[in-house]
């Protein structure tokens, strides 16, 4: 078997480890190098969280669970991050059961990193099983007589972070974290009625059906995907740290680079062995 014959007929097996390891490799070494390419969305995402004043609440909506954490994870965090550092409230509201224990281990974490405080900076909604549509129209006509009490109980009147939100006046922006196709009820019941910003963060798969939206206004911004997230955080300034969004951008942009090349070197195969057969029976 020439050369050319075995590039097309690379046992798979050796390919499916070739392709685990270039996703691994990343991932265990966390490289800090975070993208210096920062797409638009991105950029309107920061500036409209950024201009968020510090005297309305913003509200963190997530609809994930555990199979899209990983993207969606990310988003959230840094999120999270941007809000405690300028130092605007926020309430996080989920609409998953699983992915409400998930994101509350998320603000747990990234409270106590930057030495915030549950009650004074944020609050934790909990899960709430909708129907989402019903909730967020209420929530933007009276917020405390749809939402009384927080996750452990404690009545919204008697937190200081949201004591004094009583409609959609007092709230900033809405950041929706999602792995599924929530944002139009939002932009339809809670975000154009009222006109306050929304910043979209999907999974990566969802983010090109957001392109019409954001291009209309009714999105002022978007993260798509942990790529999103990523470029995000160099815009926060941690663009020389190793977190989880810079490791695993790094391991998709190397998954994707190795499975081109693995195209190319099959074409050249395929190429070279089809003219090779051709000269063969020429001198046949």
């Amino acid at each position: 078997m020439n050369i050319f014959a075995k590039l097309q007929n690379i046992d798979r097996r050796i390919l499916y480890l070739l392709v685990a390891l270039v996703i691994i490799i990343p991932l265990v070494r966390r490289p800090a190098k975070h993208p210096h390419t920062i797409f638009k969305e991105v950029q309107n995402a920061y500036n409209t969280v950024q201009a968020v004043p510090n005297d309305k609440l913003v509200i963190l909506s997530s609809y994930f669970d555990a199979g899209t954490v990983a993207e969606n994870g990310p988003q959230i965090e840094v999120m999270m991050r941007h809000l405690f550092r300028k130092g605007t409230k926020f309430a996080v509201i989920t609409w998953d059961p699983v992915g409400a224990e998930l994101v509350s281990k998320i603000g747990k974490k990234i409270s106590k990193q930057m030495g915030k405080k549950y009650g004074r900076d944020w609050v934790d909604l909990g899960y709430n099983p909708g129907p989402v549509y019903v909730i967020i129209s209420g929530m933007a006509k009276d917020f405390q007589s749809v939402i009384k009490q927080d996750k452990y109980g404690t009545k919204l009147a008697d937190i200081p972070a949201t004591k004094n939100i009583k409609s959609a006046k007092q709230i900033g922006a809405v950041v929706e974290t999602t792995a599924s196709g929530t944002v139009p009820t939002w932009i339809a019941y809670f975000n154009m009625p009222n006109n306050i910003p929304l910043v979209y963060c999907p999974t990566a798969v969802m983010a090109a059906e957001a392109y019409p939206y954001l291009d209309s206004g009714q999105l002022k911004g978007m993260l798509n995907g942990v790529i999103g997230a990523a470029q995000y955080e160099t815009l926060l300034g941690m663009g020389d740290k190793p977190t989880y969004s810079s490791a695993a951008s790094w391991a998709l942009s190397t998954a994707h680079i190795f499975i081109i090349v693995l195209l190319i070197i099959g074409n050249i195969g395929y190429f070279a062995a089809n003219r090779a057969g051709r000269g063969g029976r020429r001198n046949g």
